[in-house]
């Protein structure tokens, strides 16, 4: 498996993909997310949300035990929420993001039943059915929920650990889930880069990896007595972002039609097939398909690749006359204008695929008369710090969900957004949603959102980014894989 060689053993810290799924074995959460992505128990046997909305009550699972024999109680999850919020704010201060912090901005205290100390009492800001979400934090002993590798409750304990090398893991045999693991030990192995640990797989030695890496593509569909591979999600959907605050793109309605004719123009399946060799989703709204909160028909609504209905619009704008380079002109009090606009993006490192997709896309508004220039930036900071400021007319970007699925920070207007969209209807939505105290009304909310970003097309949703499983065996019964947690199942192999 493909881990960093420099990782450290303390789960709230580490926020790599692969050592996530493998820390995943270890830890135990009070809640998991099932194949729906919906809130189910794990430590958490049940809850209950007394009549103020603020305040849950957890019944913590008894007879579950620690690595180290200690039996699992509420003070345990307590001290894990403490600790959460010391990373967080270490996090914070180096201007980083911890994989768990968003708890910090949801729970507010926390305490144990005096006659019982398997009941959690959890106290949040806000009444909030998203708290569920939140709780999928590993668990840590409360004696050493601040040290490196301390005990969890998970099927598999560390057995052996030399960094850049190796990570020994040997199944639980009393884990409280189940029976002893079959797969009775997991050796993690350390690789610099996707194409070693594939040659290493391709070696035969090693008998699983994840990447994301389009090379892994030729083993697709693969099933034999050699190899097997199998598609996983990610919370990573690449976006095409637009400034609002230009008049050419927010003015109302025309900046609506605008926005349209672009998303016409741009052949999605072909920069599916064609860039990501169809290692993407298509979604058209923020919530991926096959979750009980996507919006089919918000979904479905997205413009489709509609190049003449593109020009109709352009037409329409006013943008009926071409210049000696085929792009669109018209004329103003100034004189004339052509139908211009930077188009910005960023490469993650190691590959080149959204620099492919940037290119493809200026071919694609070319065809309809939208002259391109494209900007590159080498390094994410650089990126940010154009986004962030505005300074862009429209960019290539991918925006990263937590496991709590919360649009707010990219669509609310009570702070400033990418986009610089401003709706008071959807800021009122996006208030009910983290507002919202029961299932019902949390998808209800959901839906409202995806609604409306179909009717505003604020930006371009284009793909949820996937990755890819090769395995010698077929180990998973999940059906739905999911980045961080790769490896769920493993320990029910036969």
């Amino acid at each position: 498996m493909f881990v960093p060689a420099d990782m450290e053993l303390y789960p709230l810290r580490v926020m790599d993909r692969d050592a996530v799924s493998i820390f995943d074995l270890v830890y135990d959460s009070l809640i998991v997310i099932d194949d729906d992505m919906r809130p189910e128990p794990s430590l958490a046997t049940s809850w209950e949300v007394l009549s103020d909305g603020k305040t849950w009550l957890f019944s913590i699972r008894e007879n579950v035990y620690f690595h180290d024999g200690r039996e699992l109680t509420a003070y345990d999850v307590g001290a894990t929420i403490n600790a959460i919020r010391d990373t967080a704010d270490a996090a914070k201060a180096n201007n980083e993001k911890g994989l768990y912090a968003l708890l910090s901005n949801v729970v507010t205290a926390w305490s144990v039943d005096a006659d019982n100390d398997h009941t959690l009492r959890v106290t949040t800001s806000r009444p909030y059915y998203g708290l569920l979400y939140a709780m999928t934090f590993p668990v840590l002993q409360a004696q050493s929920a601040f040290e490196a590798n301390p005990p969890g409750t998970g099927p598999y304990r560390v057995d052996y650990y030399k960094p850049g090398d190796t990570l020994w893991l040997r199944g639980n045999e009393n884990w409280w889930g189940g029976p002893p693991p079959y797969v009775s030990e997991l050796v993690c192995k350390w690789y610099g880069s996707d194409s070693a640990a594939l040659a290493a797989f391709e070696a035969e030695n090693v008998d699983i990896m994840m990447t994301r890496s389009t090379d892994a593509v030729r083993y697709r569909g693969t099933v034999s007595n050699r190899a097997s591979s199998y598609t996983y999600s990610t919370r990573q959907l690449e976006c095409l972002m637009t400034h609002l605050a230009i008049p050419l793109l927010g003015n109302k309605e025309k900046g609506l039609q605008m926005r349209q004719a672009i998303a016409h123009a741009i052949n999605i399946p072909y920069l599916k097939a064609n860039v990501y060799q169809g290692m993407v989703l298509e979604s058209g709204t923020l919530q991926r398909p096959g979750s009980w909160l996507y919006n089919e028909r918000a979904g479905s609504g997205f413009p489709a690749y509609k190049p003449d209905e593109s020009r109709a619009l352009l037409d329409a704008l006013g943008w009926t006359n071409f210049n000696e380079n085929g792009f669109r002109i018209r004329q103003t009090e100034s004189g004339l204008q052509e139908l211009s606009l930077r188009l910005s993006y960023y490469d993650e490192a190691g590959n080149s695929m959204r620099k492919e997709v940037a290119n493809q896309v200026k071919a694609m508004l070319g065809e309809v008369g939208i002259n391109v220039r494209i900007i590159p930036y080498g390094k994410f900071e650089e990126a940010a710090a154009k986004l962030n400021v505005g300074d862009y007319d429209l960019f290539l970007c991918a925006i990263n969900f937590d496991v709590l699925p919360d649009p707010t920070f990219l669509l609310s207007s009570v702070n400033t957004n990418y986009a610089r969209y401003n709706s008071s209807e959807m800021s009122k939505i996006l208030q009910a949603l983290r507002k919202a105290t029961d299932a019902a009304d949390f998808q209800y909310q959901w839906f409202e959102v995806q609604r409306l970003m179909a009717e505003d097309l604020p930006f371009l949703p284009l793909y949820w980014r996937e990755g890819i499983m090769l395995t010698r065996y077929p180990f998973s019964s999940t059906r739905d894989i999911r980045e961080f947690e790769l490896l769920r199942s493993i320990e029910a192999y036969k």
